[in-house]
């Protein structure tokens, strides 16, 4: 007797292949976070081959990093005037899972955080903050110090985004939007005109 071929499932273009196997590691890590997910899972969720996750990503941190990203879509901020920008990037901060974007951007900033142990997403993480907050406004502020400034400026936006968005501190949640803006915004205006 002679054994029938086993049917296959067609082949995707490899770009469509590529593009399954991202959205399924942005699900999962997103809800499952880094250390949890492998890659069959994964290939599974995409419906591939594991081979076809390494063949296309290279690792599961390099495939992490790729899908994990974070835009901010603070550089639309960071245009705004410099009087008033602490209070502009506050209101940004707290607003941000308001729309389908910033909550995307959450749970990718989430599971940065909570994988960031690891030297590539640690560097990942710096890279986007530097990029997006300290590096334009060192250009703007164009003191001797403007550097340090414009770190510090993004050290606190970083705690003010883990604190709401990643450890969920219940007083800053239930805090009226307003006063957060106001306090934090003004504490960070200080950083700028100084």
């Amino acid at each position: 007797m002679t054994e029938r071929p086993r049917a296959s499932r067609p082949r995707r273009p490899a770009a469509q292949t590529r593009q399954a196997i991202h959205d399924a590691a942005h699900e999962l890590f997103s809800r499952e976070g880094f250390d949890a997910v492998g890659i069959r899972a994964i290939a599974a969720r995409a419906g591939v081959d594991a081979a076809l996750v390494v063949r296309h990503f290279g690792s599961k941190e390099r495939l992490f990093l790729e899908t994990m990203t974070v835009d901010l879509a603070a550089a639309r901020v960071m245009e705004g005037p410099l009087d008033g920008l602490g209070r502009a990037l506050v209101e940004h901060i707290v607003t941000l899972p308001s729309s389908r974007a910033g909550e995307m951007a959450v749970t990718s900033l989430t599971a940065l955080f909570q994988a960031s142990d690891r030297s590539e997403v640690e560097t990942a993480l710096r890279e986007t903050i530097r990029q997006a907050i300290a590096e334009p406004l060192v250009r703007r502020l164009g003191t001797e110090d403007a550097e340090v400034r414009a770190h510090l400026v993004a050290a606190q936006i970083g705690g003010l985004l883990t604190s709401l968005h990643v450890v969920h501190d219940p007083v800053l949640l239930a805090a009226d939007r307003g006063l957060l803006t106001a306090r934090y915004g003004d504490a960070l205006q200080a950083l700028i005109d100084t």
